[in-house]
């Protein structure tokens, strides 16, 4: 079975998905585009979106049932991949990004041979500064395939060759600001003295989080659609 490289374009992101659509092979002269995220999943055919996708309801009721503490078990669980561009302009930032998911997607579809490789995720960004570079985050159903897609990544940065982008890749939480959120979590000291189980510091703002995500997840297409 193969699987399928959807992206749902960003209306900001128009100008970069004309140019992949014409096949333009350099990130030269693209039309200019705005902030916002372009929303991406690489599945096989009929995957259930509820199988994929993380259950914020089900880490929303983790919490509240222990008094807003979250083990660190549980905040691993929630990791992502990041993968940045950077080039002088955000439109061939996000071409590069673009290019390198096809590429991902030519050596990867096939689920017999690289069984670990699907995902979703989305890329773009909300900086108005070109040095931030545009980024790809990436989320897989558990830690151990998202290792193999950070290594299918790592190896595809060294060899995949768009004109004046360069890539960089690093893994992070999936949900970005939770680790801010939890006390002593950031602290060597503090994780070095055992603790495994965390508090959430402001439990308004952990709410205002999940339903970040949750606003995401329409976004997400398991279906390719089909143009007129």
């Amino acid at each position: 079975m193969k699987r399928q490289l959807i992206l749902n374009w960003n209306e900001a992101h128009h100008g970069v998905n004309q140019a992949i659509e014409a096949k333009v092979e350099s990130p030269w002269d693209l039309p200019d585009t705005g902030k916002g995220w372009t929303y991406v999943t690489f599945c096989p055919p009929g995957t259930d979106p509820q199988g994929v996708l993380f259950d914020i309801d089900q880490l929303e009721e983790l919490a509240k049932n222990n008094g807003y503490h979250l083990s660190a078990d549980v905040v691993a669980q929630h990791n992502k991949l990041v993968v940045t561009a950077i080039a002088d302009s955000p439109s061939s930032q996000l071409f590069g990004l673009v290019r390198l998911l096809e590429a991902y997607a030519k050596r990867y579809a096939d689920t017999s041979k690289h069984p670990d490789h699907t995902f979703y995720g989305k890329l773009g960004g909300q900086y108005d500064r070109t040095e931030k570079g545009r980024v790809l985050a990436i989320y897989a159903r558990d830690d151990e395939a998202l290792l193999a897609i950070a290594e299918a990544f790592e190896a595809l940065v060294q060899t995949v060759t768009v004109p004046g982008v360069t890539f960089t890749t690093r893994l992070a939480n999936g949900l970005s600001a939770m680790p801010r959120m939890l006390h002593g979590f950031d602290d060597p000291t503090y994780r070095g003295s055992g603790v495994t189980v965390f508090r959430i510091t402001d439990p308004t703002r952990f709410e205002v989080l999940l339903d970040q995500a949750r606003a995401d997840y329409p976004n997400y297409q398991f279906t390719p659609s089909h143009r007129a």
